[in-house]
């Protein structure tokens, strides 16, 4: 999040299936708890890396939000005696992560999803030990850790310099020329095509403009929202559905974990409609005013 609060709401679909060619099974359950957005639980590890912060800022108030009830989901592996598959292997065998965008070769997409998947942080408890790993102690409140967070997860895949503190973009506003300027360095014009979408979230047709692995956005509020929210694209299923391991609210607090970003199939599901809905005006909305995106040169499909 961006100078004031953010919120944000989970969605993780696991898609259940047998590899009969590969020899392995792997089961997912998913349970609603929402009717209208799709949650998953955690992916059961954490980051081991310790980045290195810098002098902090004084932070802003935390956000309220409104919270739902996180559901849980477990993915059961059975290996066969001649072959080991990795999580994401197996995600991307059943179409969970599939081949598009700049980073379409499989190595990189898996890295990707490998590399965010590591500060998945299931419990209130684990998400504040996270945001204090990734942006220093003191500084890891997770309702405010959605530019660390995004930032890290780059480096980590090595999307941006491997230098780059996570620190530089907490409370990032790209309205404030230091921050701008910021921007264009991490994300050089000849590297990085730089894309500006005004409008709200939920008036966007994402099967003529999708969002790919890898993409950062900076979400802007606009007229009836109240904080502004950065992410990473982590992967897109073969439906088209994009989804970004974020932070986002709870009925018992803010926790980092994979959310459903967008259905393009027309269904009303995920982050971007639950946050532009009139109802969540006063608790929590954003994307009013569009987004900007910056997504690495190369081949798409």
């Amino acid at each position: 999040m961006s100078r004031s609060r953010e919120i944000g709401y989970v969605g993780f679909g696991l898609a259940s299936g047998i590899l009969l060619t590969l020899g392995l099974a792997a089961t997912a359950v998913l349970t609603d708890a929402d009717a209208k957005l799709e949650l998953a639980g955690g992916i059961p590890w954490l980051a081991t890396t310790t980045p290195t912060p810098t002098t902090p800022p004084t932070p802003t108030a935390q956000p309220t939000g409104t919270p739902l009830p996180t559901t849980t989901s477990t993915l059961t592996l059975t290996p066969t005696p001649t072959a080991t598959l990795t999580t994401a292997q197996l995600l991307q065998a059943a179409g969970e992560i599939a081949a598009v965008g700049p980073l379409s070769d499989t190595e990189r997409l898996l890295h990707l999803f490998d590399a965010a998947s590591r500060y998945v942080a299931p419990s209130t408890t684990e998400s504040r030990a996270m945001g204090e790993l990734i942006n220093g102690a003191g500084y890891g409140s997770p309702s405010l850790i959605c530019g660390p967070l995004s930032a890290v997860i780059l480096r980590d895949v090595g999307l941006i310099p491997a230098d780059t503190s996570p620190h530089d973009f907490w409370l990032l506003n790209p309205k404030l020329p230091p921050d701008r300027a910021l921007l264009n360095t991490t994300f050089p014009p000849g590297q990085f095509e730089h894309i500006v979408d005004k409008n709200p979230l939920n008036r966007i047709n994402w099967l003529l403009t999708p969002l790919y692995p890898g993409d950062f956005l900076y979400i802007e509020e606009g007229t009836g929202g109240n904080f502004d929210h950065m992410l990473v694209v982590s992967r897109v299923d073969s439906q088209g559905r994009a989804f970004a391991v974020t932070n986002f609210s709870t009925s018992t607090g803010f926790v980092i974990n994979e959310a459903l970003l967008y259905d393009p199939s027309g269904f009303h599901e995920g982050l971007f409609d639950r946050w532009t809905e009139k109802p969540n005006a006063l608790s929590g909305s954003t994307g009013f005013g569009g987004y900007e995106l910056w997504r690495l040169r190369g081949p798409q499909t």
